[in-house]
């Protein structure tokens, strides 16, 4: 009886610890993609790797680097992209997942497919690469 219970127990605990890493998974895949589509990628930088979060910061010292009418007009095309979270999966390790969205512009609502790896670095889930398949 007393094993039923401890398995119970540690079922349930293990059920909510991964609802709550994917929470966190989802929660780091949307702020970075709604920094990274409204070209804040200093903010969206926060959420990456190192590697990755240098990468996104080189491109905002070119985006910094276009002429202002330039950076509207991308302002403009980026304001219309929204997100959607298809599905999270295990990656390579437990320390790992593989996030699937879709890319949905205002001229191709059925949207684009892409996917986004999620590392764990201590506590924290960080963004380790996104884009097409």
């Amino acid at each position: 009886m007393k094993y039923k219970a401890f398995f119970l127990a540690a079922s349930v605990l293990l059920l909510i610890s991964c609802n709550s890493a994917d929470k966190q998974q989802r929660a780091v895949a949307e702020s970075f993609l709604g920094f990274y589509f409204a070209t804040e990628y200093d903010s969206a930088a926060t959420l990456c790797t190192p590697e990755l979060g240098e990468e996104l910061l080189n491109s905002l010292k070119s985006i910094n680097s276009l002429e202002d009418g330039v950076k509207e007009m991308i302002a403009k095309q980026t304001s219309g992209i929204k997100t959607q979270i298809v599905s999270l999966e295990k990656w390579s390790s437990k320390d790992s997942v593989l996030l699937k969205y879709k890319v949905i512009l205002p001229n191709f609502p059925n949207g684009i497919d892409n996917r986004m790896v999620l590392v764990k670095e201590g506590k924290s889930w960080l963004v380790a690469g996104f884009g097409q398949k």
